[in-house]
Order: structure tokens, then C-alpha cells, then sequence
């Protein structure tokens, strides 16, 4: 049980609270503290004496940081993403513009298709096989 275990507000000023916070950012990424100490390169120790003694922000920091890097997900398995953070850093407005244009071209091809199909049921009367909305 945690010093503070009933705090609902995160005080950046409270050794302790930051502790807590720790402790919980862990928790609700379902990650074991052993995995997250190796992350951060300290010790199992270290990190329990953090989450229950209390450390400072720049700790928090490299905590949270070091998390949004090895996400896990319910089942305690290791999330994937299909793009590294580093590559989604480097991603322009140029390449998310051009990815947007991308897809709506797409759309634009799928519902013209879908037009020349209604268009041909209609022609052939069997318009009752368009679903209403479509």
C-alpha cells in the first residue's frame, strides 16, 4: 500500500505524490516493474524506492518517456506501432498531406463504383436490391 494511496490530484511538489504517479502510469500500462527498471537503466530497488519513498520530476520524466516506449497491452504483451516514433517524428505536412490525398482518392475511386453499381442494378430493374441509404 502507498503512502498517499487515496490522493486523487498529482502534486509535482510532493516527493511522494510523484511516487504515486509513478507507480500508477505503470500500473495502467500493465507493465512489471522489472521491465521498466531495465528500461530506465536503474535497479528494481531503485524504482520501488521511487514509487513508495517518493523521487523528483526529472525522475517522473524519464519514467513517463520511458513508458511511452514500451506500451503494453492488457494481456501484458508488447504493443506495436506500424511506425516508429522516430519515423512519425521525421513525417512531414508534406508526407500526411500526400497520405491524405492518398485516401481520398481512394474513396473517390470506391464510390464511383459504387454509383456504376447502383446505376447498372437500376438499369436492369432490380433496384429493390439497393440497400436504403446506400
Amino acid at each position: 500500500m502507498h503512502p498517499r494511496e487515496g490522493q486523487a490530484q498529482f502534486n509535482p511538489d510532493d516527493e511522494l505524490s510523484i511516487g504515486l504517479d509513478i507507480m500508477r502510469r505503470r500500473e495502467a500500462a500493465n507493465l512489471p516493474r522489472t521491465d521498466l527498471a531495465h528500461k530506465l537503466g536503474i535497479s528494481e530497488r531503485t524504482l520501488f524506492r521511487w514509487e513508495m519513498e517518493g523521487t523528483v520530476m526529472k525522475n517522473r520524466d524519464r519514467t513517463v518517456d520511458a513508458l511511452a516506449s514500451m506500451i503494453y497491452t492488457p494481456g501484458g504483451k508488447p504493443a506495436s506501432l506500424t511506425m516508429t516514433r522516430k519515423e512519425l517524428r521525421r513525417a512531414s505536412s508534406v508526407d500526411l498531406a500526400s497520405e491524405l490525398q492518398d485516401r481520398a482518392r481512394i474513396m473517390d475511386n470506391y464510390t464511383r463504383l459504387v454509383e456504376d453499381l447502383k446505376n447498372r442494378l437500376r438499369e436492369d430493374g432490380l433496384e429493390h436490391y439497393i440497400p436504403p441509404g446506400l
